[in-house]
């Protein structure tokens, strides 16, 4: 008897557990949803318009409209050019700014002229003849022959012979003192200490040069 309701105990605790297990485990319902109602955007034409013709607005062709920016570019066009460039700052001091030009190159008629050395000459009636040294070299010149090729005897006088270039521009004076070489003389100019004209003095031979029909 006992045993009876020991086993009708342990039964209804059973299905007291399984119970609450179901109702624990029974899935509920999904959850309603609720939003706003959705409305139709879509209005009619005839409601937009208020029911009449579209109007057309022409006042907006009257509107002022913005001025164009001055400084248009053409895309078209050429780049300009690029600024110069800064002057070069010149290494010259502040002193020497108003220093004289440079000298023009030397004369090269001038400068081989200085070469030559006149030693003496020899008279024989109413011709010349020099005696030019160049170096170990000793050329007998008449008035009027050339020397060198580059260089013409114009005048042979007791002091000087003077030399002048083929085309005769240019002129110049050797010394009978030692000088390489004298100023330059303009062609065509007084000759100081020359003979005068309708031929030239009689004078001694300088430096040992004896003088035709003069006994020594």
């Amino acid at each position: 008897m006992r045993s009876m309701r020991t086993k009708l105990l342990i039964l209804a605790v059973l299905l007291g557990v399984w119970a609450v297990i179901f109702v624990l485990r029974r899935p509920g319902e999904p959850p309603t949803r609720t939003g706003p109602a959705q409305t139709d955007a879509r209005v009619p034409r005839a409601a937009a318009g208020g029911g009449g013709i579209p109007k057309l607005r022409a006042d907006l062709l009257n509107v002022a409209r913005a001025p164009y920016p001055a400084d248009v570019q053409n895309f078209f066009s050429a780049p300009p050019p690029p600024p110069p460039p800064p002057p070069v700052q010149s290494a010259v001091g502040p002193g020497m700014q108003g220093s004289a030009p440079a000298l023009p190159p030397p004369d090269p008629f001038q400068e081989e002229a200085k070469q030559f050395r006149y030693v003496g000459f020899l008279r024989a009636g109413n011709s010349n003849t020099a005696f030019i040294v160049r170096g170990q070299e000793v050329h007998t010149v008449p008035v009027g022959s050339m020397l060198g090729g580059r260089f013409r005897v114009m005048e042979v006088q007791d002091d000087g012979v003077v030399l002048a270039s083929p085309a005769g521009d240019k002129q110049v004076r050797l010394s009978l003192t030692g000088d390489s070489a004298a100023a330059p003389r303009a062609p065509g100019g007084p000759q100081p200490g020359g003979p005068q004209p309708g031929g030239p003095p009689p004078g001694p031979a300088p430096r040992g040069v004896p003088q035709p029909g003069v006994p020594r």
